[in-house]
């Protein structure tokens, strides 16, 4: 997607020989080196892309990525491709490795694993994951592939059923919404969209969330003012909500024994995602658009329950009251829109949602 690919910037490209990626240009990757370590500068987690074999869109007449030149280049300097990334970067902070990209790997797959298993010769610190063709799930695609750490979802249909798909999957490992709808794309890229998705990664079992926006993904025009969209000032709420609780305890309701009525749609866009601590110390619920729902507060310790509404909009909490942790209580929320209940143990004297 750059003006020149694979050229950097600066008229740089990776490789002397694009199909043999064992002709690596060391200008190339000076400049690589210099933006993860300012990545990490800023503490921000970058997913490195080591081959990425592209978006197959040739019914619609267009191809992106490396594939052709991955297979030309084949197993053995794939390999060595490989031990010279992992040899390389093994010392850096931040690094998620991801495989693929944007397609199933299909007759690429040996030299997809080739390049994972010369990286993890050298690199045994960084994480692995794979991204794969839309709908379709890194374990699928690489089931017998032993670098495969963590598993994602890449989906633009109904997004929660697929978290919930792939946080099920055996063998179990950590999972995220790797991709979904992009604010700018697309008609169905409204704020609630990008809002809900990102709440819906973490309540069905998720350990987060990749946001796309265009301009920002490609650096397009106005990709400055995009950082102020909606989309972004969404997501710093969804943050400052998650990061004020221990949100890495929280364990779907998929069997709505907490939340047990007022859900909404199981197969539409308007479910109610709730998740609890196993102690029952947390509820946290949310609603894409304002309704009364039902609660099991006996799920929760024996006393008292502490309620907040907190504002996806906004990032503002209101408190909605102390009750008895003996049995359903309805909760309605204080206006329109999408909302998240926060539902603490009292003992715990917790600061509000977003504090």
């Amino acid at each position: 997607y750059a003006k020149n690919p694979p050229r950097n910037v600066y008229g740089e490209a990776p490789f002397a020989d694009p199909n043999d990626w064992t002709t690596t240009n060391e200008k190339y990757f000076e400049h690589a080196d210099w933006v993860l370590r300012k990545a990490a500068e800023y503490r921000m987690t970058v997913l490195l892309f080591p081959a990425y074999l592209g978006y197959d869109g040739r019914e619609k007449g267009s191809e992106d990525g490396f594939v052709r030149e991955l297979m030309a280049t084949g197993p053995e300097k794939s390999l060595a491709y490989g031990r010279f990334l992992g040899k390389r970067y093994r010392d850096f902070d931040k690094i998620i490795w991801v495989m693929g990209g944007d397609r199933d790997p299909g007759p690429a797959r040996e030299n997809v694993d080739m390049v994972a298993y010369g990286i993890r010769e050298f690199d045994q610190r960084h994480l692995f994951t794979a991204h794969c063709h839309s709908e379709s799930s890194p374990a699928s695609q690489y089931p017998s592939s032993s670098w495969l750490d963590i598993s994602n979802t890449y989906s633009y249909f109904l997004v929660h059923l697929a978290l919930t798909w792939d946080y099920n999957r055996k063998p179990v490992r950590p999972t995220f919404l790797l991709e979904s709808v992009y604010e700018g794309e697309t008609q169905f890229a409204s704020e609630l969209q990008m809002r809900r998705q990102a709440y819906w990664s973490v309540l069905c079992g998720g350990f987060g969330h990749v946001m796309g926006n265009n301009p920002l993904w490609n650096f397009g025009p106005g990709w400055q003012a995009a950082m102020d969209a909606p989309g972004s000032v969404g997501m710093v709420h969804w943050g400052e909500l998650f990061r004020s609780r221990r949100w890495f305890e929280l364990v779907p309701d998929q069997d709505h024994k907490v939340v047990t009525a007022g859900l909404g749609e199981l197969w539409g866009l308007d479910l109610v995602t709730a998740a609890a601590t196993p102690t029952g110390n947390m509820i946290i619920a949310y609603m894409t658009s304002a309704r009364t729902i039902s609660v099991d507060l006996a799920k929760m310790p024996k006393g008292q329950a502490r309620a907040w509404w907190f504002n996806p909009r906004d990032g503002k909490a209101t408190e909605a009251g102390t009750f008895p942790t003996d049995g359903v209580k309805q909760f309605t929320p204080p206006g329109d829109g999408d909302w998240a209940l926060v539902l603490d143990d009292a003992a715990l004297q917790l600061p509000a949602p977003g504090k």
